[in-house]
Parts: C-alpha cells; sequence; structure tokens
C-alpha cells in the first residue's frame, strides 16, 4: 500500500510543479495572421514585427520590414524552388511586382537549403530582380517559421502601407483578378 502513496505523491507534485510553471511562464509573441482569404477590421490587423533581411545575390542591401516599406504594400510571400505551387504561381507573384511596381514590395523568403538551389532555380527562368523585387535566403526559417510561424508552403501575406497584416493566401490557389482588386484597394484608400 506504501509504493501507491508515493506514487500519488510524485504525480501531486508534478501537477503542482507543471501548473505553478506555465502559470508563471510568458508566451512567445505570436503574429495572429488575419483569416485566410478573408479582410479582418483595422482594430483586429497584427502589425508586421520588425525583422531585417538580405537582398539574394547582393548581400550588402538590407531591407528593415516594416520601417523601410513604409507607404508601400507589401507582398510576403514564404517559398521554395521544391515546391511545385510555389514554383506555379511565382510568375504571377513577378508579374503584379511589375504592375505595381511604383507602389508595391515584393518580398519571397525562401526556405531552401541553400543558396545554390536558388541559384538554379533563378538561372532556370531567366530572371533578374526588379528594385521593388526582395528574393531572400531564409537560412534555417528564422524569419518563415520562427518570426511568422509558417508551416506551408507558399503561403503570401498581404501587409498594407501602415505594415498592417490584412490577408494571407495559403497554397497557390488565388487569382491575379483577386490579388489586383485587394492590391488596388489598399491603394485606393489612402
Amino acid at each position: 500500500m506504501r509504493p501507491n502513496f508515493i506514487i500519488l505523491g510524485v504525480i501531486i507534485l508534478a501537477a503542482i510543479g507543471s501548473a505553478y510553471y506555465f502559470q508563471n511562464t510568458t508566451p512567445q509573441k505570436m503574429i495572429n495572421y488575419a483569416p485566410v482569404e478573408s479582410e479582418v477590421p483595422k482594430h483586429q490587423q497584427q502589425q508586421t514585427p520588425m525583422f531585417s533581411v538580405k537582398r539574394f545575390g547582393d548581400e550588402t542591401r538590407t531591407l528593415l520590414v516594416p520601417r523601410d516599406t513604409e507607404g508601400k504594400v507589401v507582398l510576403l510571400n514564404f517559398w521554395a524552388s521544391w515546391c511545385a505551387p510555389c514554383v506555379a504561381e511565382f510568375p504571377l507573384l513577378l508579374e503584379i511586382s511589375n504592375i505595381y511596381a511604383d507602389h508595391l514590395v515584393f518580398l519571397g523568403l525562401s526556405s531552401d537549403l541553400n543558396e545554390a538551389a536558388i541559384d538554379n532555380f533563378f538561372k532556370n527562368i531567366n530572371y533578374s530582380a526588379a528594385e521593388n523585387e526582395w528574393i531572400v535566403f531564409d537560412e534555417g526559417g528564422n524569419v518563415t517559421r520562427n518570426l511568422f510561424q509558417s508551416f506551408m508552403l507558399p503561403e503570401t501575406l498581404l501587409i498594407d502601407q501602415e505594415g498592417y497584416i490584412v490577408k494571407k493566401f495559403v497554397g497557390a490557389q488565388w487569382t491575379k483578378e483577386e490579388m489586383t482588386r485587394d492590391i488596388d484597394a489598399l491603394l485606393n484608400a489612402e
């Protein structure tokens, strides 16, 4: 009978310790995205956290988001060259980036395993970045997974001129018309 009391005592102490631990820990700030493919009232939108990236192929250029993108719409895309839907939607994202070149920053964060994979991808499509296009090697997923909690590729966030996350697209099922309508609405709201 005595071993049962010892086991019961250990369980009670573990429960009390766990309760104390979880009550006294500060939860990590997480990004609460706009619901997928729907708009959220301004008071419920979350501001994009500050993060810094270096342009792929030009490590001397750094972009601090959202500070350096203030006043412009940001199309933040999480992708990888090994992801078939990412590859399929990439030309459309570049086309949209070109349409809104003066008012939009396209930021493509690659979750590829190494820079060589990104380089090969761009050589195959004969791509050179426009001024408003930032392709970034997100080594180790620091921004993609750790900051934005994004684990599904592709995923695209539409961020307004004040740095608020307005809309999220998971997958490549969106259309050019849908995306341009949302961007036009943000640009016309100024």
